[in-house]
């Protein structure tokens, strides 16, 4: 199956999870069941299989057991139970707390937790929904041009096109160039304006997407941001130049389609087609991927290095269809069929 094909199987399904499913379809997935979750609410106990949402994780032991049951009671303060169930309720206990507790294995010890536990999670789920509270701040008194303008000056600099690049070699990490680069202590405390709360965390984040140019050297290096940042920053990203033509273009492109303000692109491909006879699955992926963006104002072609001489560029009758395809209106259907899982141009 093409990825367009594996991706309608999502299709009235995983509509509220639209980032998850064009991954898992990227990837080669079909969808066969309702979605238990998205990525990037939290992930799924290891003991019971229940999905633990991140908030709720549970939190490991460090360390050993205290040496007293007021002190192994202490040291479950931190745990917030996600399933009453949980087989990582039963913690082995030293064998000198257990004759403090009785019993040879605190069977009594591990029911009454148990019920504590399930008491803690009910009243949490019982509890009525925190309404948030009404800034009052003098900030916010203030236009909000001012407010931006504040944010101008307080938040780090960046460059009209700013590279992202690895922080190590082989490193999932990722960091703009100039800060790689930088020598000396850095200061970290000009993006602490952003952990102040949400209301200015979104006006500030903005600031950073709206007139940047995001530039990679490959397709891995863009998914490993759009992840970094996260849903909030995939909302905000307008422009993004990017070295394409390897085996991560097709999730890579998958995840960039749900960048809803994505306005303008600058793609970089070693070769001057779309594809070649015998190409491999995952061309054909990365290329269908790439063809289900829509709604560009401004798609560009830019020069692979002196390596490629014969790259896609702005004379080439495929960079002609990809332009097409990208500015068409959002959500419309796309002008490209799909033969036998091949694109047929």
């Amino acid at each position: 199956m093409s990825y367009p094909d594996r991706l309608a199987t999502f299709h009235g399904l995983w509509d509220d999870n639209r980032a998850t499913a064009t991954q898992l379809a990227a990837t080669g997935h079909i969808s066969d069941r309702p979605p238990l979750e998205a990525l990037e609410e939290g992930s799924r106990c290891v003991s019971c299989s229940n999905f633990v949402r991140r908030e709720l994780s549970i939190c490991a032991l460090e360390g050993s057991v205290g040496t007293s049951s007021a002190a192994h009671e202490h040291a479950f303060g931190s745990f917030t139970l996600h399933h009453p169930g949980c087989i990582r309720l039963q913690v082995r206990i030293p064998l000198d707390l257990q004759a403090t507790i009785g019993g040879s294995h605190g069977g009594y010890r591990m029911q009454d937790m148990k019920s504590r536990w399930e008491r803690r999670i009910a009243a949490h789920q019982a509890a009525p929904p925190r309404t948030q509270r009404p800034q009052t701040s003098s900030l916010f008194s203030l236009p909000t041009e001012l407010r931006l303008e504040i944010y101008r000056h307080i938040l780090p600099s960046l460059d009209s096109v700013t590279e992202i690049v690895p922080l190590n070699r082989d490193s999932a990490r990722v960091v703009t160039k100039a800060g790689q680069e930088k020598t000396g202590p850095r200061d970290l405390s000009k993006t602490n304006i952003l952990r102040t709360c949400k209301a200015i965390h979104h006006e500030a984040l903005d600031m950073l997407f709206a007139t940047t140019t995001y530039q990679f050297g490959s397709t891995k290096l863009l998914y490993l941001f759009l992840r970094h940042v996260g849903s909030p920053g995939r909302s905000l990203l307008t422009s993004v130049d990017v070295y394409c033509g390897s085996r991560e273009d097709a999730i890579t492109f998958a995840l960039l389609a749900t960048c809803s303000k994505l306005r303008r692109i600058t793609i970089r491909f070693p070769r001057p087609t779309i594809t070649f006879p015998g190409s491999r699955i995952w061309i054909m992926d990365g290329m269908a991927c790439l063809l289900t963006l829509s709604g560009l104002e401004d798609v560009k072609f830019g020069d692979c290095g002196a390596n490629f001489p014969m790259y896609m560029n702005e004379s080439k009758p495929d960079a002609a269809i990809i332009r097409r395809e990208l500015t068409r209106p959002r959500g419309a259907a796309g002008g490209v069929r799909w033969v036998d899982g091949y694109l047929d141009v």
